[in-house]
């Protein structure tokens, strides 16, 4: 392996390891299996030599990386029912759509379902 292949499975160990302590900051079991996972993965593959395999280890460590950083967040129980979500800055907010009635009202009462258009 070359040193340069070498440096990025380092670089992607160590992020995948630092976005794991945001993702579940405060959640001790959450952090514990998380470093275990992810350590018994690189033990796993330690023994791969071919570079393009490397390649593609290290490609789909930044995938999973991606993944936990943008599409995983955290909720706690608050009280019994009742959960706080945790949502980080980096993860995508979409424009809600409201929610009408009306429309699904409409929809139940007409006597073609499907044939009343609501937005």
């Amino acid at each position: 392996m070359s040193n340069t292949l070498r440096g990025e499975v380092l670089r992607s160990f160590k992020a995948i390891h630092k976005v794991r302590k945001d993702v579940f900051k405060g959640d001790i079991r959450a952090l514990a299996e998380g470093r275990k996972k992810i350590n018994e993965e690189y033990k796993k593959h330690k023994h791969v030599d071919n570079d393009e395999s490397i390649q593609e280890l290290v490609n789909y460590a930044k995938a999973v990386e991606h993944e936990l950083r943008h599409c995983v967040i955290q909720a706690r129980e608050v009280s019994p029912g009742v959960y706080q979500a945790e949502i980080r800055e980096d993860i995508p907010k979409l424009d809600n759509v409201t929610f009408n009635e009306d429309c699904c009202n409409n929809v139940e009462n007409s006597s073609v379902k499907g044939s009343t258009k609501c937005r």
